[in-house]
């Protein structure tokens, strides 16, 4: 790889969809201030088999959701269970793969979008392809029309997965792996993945369960269902949840601590230009026009605690 080659990939790279970590945003004294500390009753801790994975809850946006969130957590309800919808170029979900397994949670009202102040909301600074306005909102991607403001299907966000009726969310989680903003308004994002979406990105691809394969394993043949369960587990084996639970639930010593930019701060401001100003790059012959797309540059989110002496 040329030199010229090399410096353009570096540049590049701060605009893929994964959050930015700590080593890429080393914190000054003067930017001491354009850092919150992520709230421990709104931060995951989910093990998976490829790595350990942050998501930080926007109860501001959808308070039903968090809300069960939390009670799904401290029930353990995602221990043991699967990433068993894991589709390429569209979604990562995971809970439990049957409605009957999650009957005993009550549905939760859709929260796709709401009517909000003005006050708090960034302008990315450019137009956007899916809603009349976008910019954010305590470091979460927002689309706004009017005084209704909706949180984004970006690459990492936290979704509710639902049967075809509005409120018929209940336990099912999911992930976009790349952007999905059509399903923006349409679903409740109440979350994102603040550290480890490359965890999510290794999982091991699996279609859903087919309508034949759940006929033959709920049906009047229970020794064949019995082997199709255990088929269904081995195949999702590499997908499992070992454990999700909130920070508040770690002892304080040991619990991860981590910040985010702030949004309202001059960094994140300098951070969303350079990445929309490429006229420097010397290897670019034909720069691209000056716009950001909101999905491309994730909020930075670093992990600085707990320190061990």
């Amino acid at each position: 790889m040329t030199r010229a080659l090399a410096f353009a990939a570096l540049a590049l790279a701060a605009c893929t969809g994964v959050p930015v970590s700590l080593a890429e945003t080393p914190a000054t004294p003067a930017a001491a201030n354009s850092w919150r500390t992520v709230d421990p009753d709104n931060l995951i801790i989910l093990d998976a088999p490829t790595g350990q994975v942050a998501i930080e809850l926007f109860p501001e946006a959808a308070p039903a959701h968090v809300a069960r969130m939390r009670e799904l957590l401290a029930e353990g309800f995602y221990d043991g269970e699967f990433f068993y919808r894991v589709i390429d170029g569209h979604v990562a979900q995971a809970g439990r793969e049957f409605p009957m397994a999650s009957n005993a949670w009550p549905n939760v009202p859709l929260e796709a979008e709401r009517a909000v102040s003005v006050d708090g909301f960034v302008p990315l600074g450019n137009a956007d392809l899916f809603a009349p306005e976008a910019g954010h909102r305590s470091g979460f991607a927002v689309g706004r029309d009017g005084g209704q403001e909706w949180l984004l299907n970006c690459p990492g966000a936290l979704g509710m997965a639902r049967d075809e009726s509005p409120d018929t969310g209940s336990t099912e989680i999911y992930f976009p792996l790349q952007p999905r903003r059509y399903l923006d308004r349409n679903y409740t994002i109440f979350g994102r993945i603040i550290d480890g979406m490359e965890h999510i990105h290794r999982l091991p691809r699996v279609d859903p369960f087919t309508e034949e394969e759940a006929n033959a394993l709920f049906g009047e043949d229970e020794p064949l269902a019995y082997q199709m369960a255990m088929f269904r587990r081995s195949k999702l084996n590499f997908n499992a949840v070992f454990a999700a639970k909130l920070a508040s639930a770690i002892p304080e010593a040991e619990r991860p601590v981590y910040e985010v930019m702030d949004t309202s701060s001059e960094e994140w401001a300098a951070l969303k230009e350079s990445k929309r100003d490429y006229s420097k790059v010397p290897a670019f012959i034909a720069p691209p026009i000056n716009k950001l797309d909101i999905c491309s540059l994730p909020v930075p989110a670093r992990l600085v605690g707990p320190v061990f002496e």
